[in-house]
């Protein structure tokens, strides 16, 4: 980790934008994915502007589905049929996103148009695969007008080109047609799978007519022989498939080919095979012009005939997710793991509710409402007498301090005294509690009688100093246990802004788990950042060694190079080799008036 401030720090703006939209981001580890709750984004701590603009807009997206996606609905078994719809509902989502959050329009775009730059995001081919030519071709065409990405606009036009050399006319139409009703008729992601059985239905329509056309045209051999007779029937028969071989009416039997004129339309015999008949090896490509009929809707010369249409379809429905380019925000999720993969850097945890017990936090309110009533009332009454007491001296006023007169013959000018305006405390003040599995062995005092465990203990002080600091104007107070249920995750008591007497019942916590210090360090970080109040100060309170030493280590220095002022206090441990200041208390019973001076001196500071 770099010696830096946090106010750039990835996971720290990651959680900040997270909280905007208001779902639960985790940063850490090597994988970006969604479970529809959260949204996980690699550990990354470098500077790379691209990698956050990337994770920023990955952010946005995954945002939008956990808003407005439902993530119970079954496509059921057809890739097609699961892609077309997940590409409609991304760009429905997105833009109902952009109501809330107008700035994710830029976001998004911005990494659309570096994938685009990189070459990561092109247009599909004639060669394609028809089912990737359908999809690209949605998805682009409504990214580039709905969602206004207009970078899409050259890969949307070559993309159209394909998608024309493929589908028959009809269906190119209908589906602009279709796709115009994104996003306004679309209310929620079933919508959109709505949309999406009407655009196959379609489809599959418009290639059985393409089909029928081609069994009611004759081929252009036959037009041009000098003679008709009952052969020639025979032979129109024959090539019911496409092919143009005038030779067919000798060596095949047209009754064979007759039954897959009656065949369902999405049955495997409409698979290509007789379009490949090797009795045919003079037929002409697909793409020629010359077998485009004359469509008086839509005089596109790019549209071809379709000489296989019911091949075409059948390879259509039948594709796979190997036939279909890699969904857009998944290689985005690539891309970024891959950039993390050498990152170290243990990164910030979740917050979770911690399980409240209200009556226990009912008596824990009663026991420390007198001690911190007192604690509150010394520190108000020291803050009112620094305000009042301290003056300064000037050059002018209208009051003189005789007591200075005598200075004047050696050149002193200040002798009027004049009223100082010390600012009261503005400080927002988190207290880090561990809440290790250390913390609940028994201990003794010094005279070695038995006190019970340090938690009890260290609830009461931190829900004292809570009250305390909570009725002092201008200063905000935040609680926070580590760890959580596990050790990448904490447990929130108390939000600043939060009424301590709404969230007594948090204070009843059991001492589990390791000391992940460096990961509560983070979210407490974060939660200070969050704050308005100008000056901010880090109490960390814990009876054992970090996890990580070194990475708390650099994790505390990057938070005073931030302006956060971090307090150690030391329960039977001393931790001043972590914090620069620090105190050590080996006797439990020395905790309240020991974190009462300390956090007088803290709230006091200059």
């Amino acid at each position: 980790m770099k010696n830096r401030t946090l106010h750039n720090a990835f996971p720290i703006v990651a959680a900040a934008i997270g909280n905007r939209f208001g779902v639960k981001v985790r940063v850490g580890g090597d994988k970006a994915e969604t479970d529809g709750q959260t949204i996980w984004l690699p550990g990354y701590g470098g500077d790379d502007p691209d990698y956050q603009d990337v994770a920023w807009g990955l952010l946005a997206h995954e945002a939008a589905h956990i808003r407005y996606s439902d993530f119970t609905l079954s496509y059921g078994s057809s890739v097609l049929r699961r892609r077309l719809c997940n590409a409609i509902e991304d760009i429905r989502i997105e833009h109902e996103l952009a109501k809330d959050f107008p700035g994710t329009r830029l976001t998004i775009r911005t990494v659309i148009e570096n994938m685009i730059a990189k070459g990561d995001f092109v247009a599909s081919r004639i060669d394609d695969h028809p089912a990737n030519i359908l999809y690209s071709f949605v998805l682009k065409s409504l990214r580039a007008r709905v969602l206004g990405q207009t970078a899409l606009r050259p890969l949307v036009e070559q993309t159209e080109i394909a998608l024309k050399a493929t589908f028959p006319i009809g269906a190119v139409t209908r589906l602009k047609g279709l796709l115009s009703e994104v996003p306004d008729d679309l209310q929620s992601e079933s919508d959109c799978l709505q949309l999406t059985d009407r655009i196959l239905a379609m489809i599959e329509q418009e290639f059985a007519q393409q089909r029928q056309r081609n069994q009611a045209r004759p081929s252009a051999d036959e037009e041009n022989m000098p003679e008709s007779d009952d052969t020639d029937q025979d032979g129109e028969t024959a090539d019911l498939d496409g092919s143009n071989s005038s030779d067919s009416e000798d060596d095949v039997d047209p009754d064979e080919r007759l039954p897959n004129d009656t065949d369902d339309e999405s049955s495997s015999e409409f698979g290509g095979n007789d379009a490949s008949n090797p009795e045919n090896p003079d037929e002409e490509p697909t793409t020629s012009s010359d077998s485009a009929p004359s469509n008086p809707q839509d005089e596109d010369e790019e549209n071809t005939e379709i000489t296989d249409p019911m091949g075409v379809l059948q390879t259509l429905l039948s594709a796979g997710d190997g036939d279909i380019e890699q969904d857009l925000f998944e290689s985005l999720k690539s891309a970024l793991s891959l950039a993390a993969e050498n990152e170290s850097e243990l990164l910030m945890p979740s917050g979770h509710e911690p399980p409240m017990d209200e009556r226990a936090g009912a008596v824990l309110l009663r026991k420390v409402q007198g001690e911190s009533g007192k604690i509150r009332a010394a520190l108000q009454g020291i803050v009112q007498s620094q305000t009042l007491s301290r003056t300064q001296h000037a050059c002018r006023g209208s009051r003189l301090d005789s007591k200075r007169l005598h200075r004047l013959p050696l050149g002193e000018t200040k002798l009027f005294q004049r009223k100082q305006s010390k600012v009261a405390p503005n400080t927002a003040i988190h207290l880090l509690l561990d809440k290790s599995e250390s913390m609940g062995y028994q201990v003794a005092d010094s005279q070695g009688q038995p006190m019970g465990s340090r938690m009890p203990i260290a609830l009461e002080a931190t829900l004292a100093l809570a009250l305390a600091f909570e009725g002092i104007p201008g200063v905000s107070p935040g609680v926070t246990a580590f760890p959580g249920h596990q050790d990448d995750s904490v447990f929130r008591l108390l939000e600043h802004g939060q009424r301590v007497n709404a969230r007594t019942g948090a204070f009843s916590l059991a001492a589990t788990g390791s000391t992940p210090m460096t990961e509560a360090i983070w979210f407490g970080a974060a939660s200070l950042l969050r704050c308005r109040e100008p000056r901010k100060v880090l109490l960390v309170m814990t009876d054992g060694q970090p996890n990580d030493t070194l990475s708390t280590l650099e994790l505390l220095q990057r938070c005073r190079d931030s302006g956060i002022e971090t307090v150690g206090v030391g329960l039977g441990l001393d931790v001043s080799h972590l914090f620069q200041i620090a105190i050590t208390i080996n006797d439990l019973s020395e905790l309240r008036a020991q974190l009462f001076g300390l956090s007088k001196a803290v709230l006091l500071a200059a």
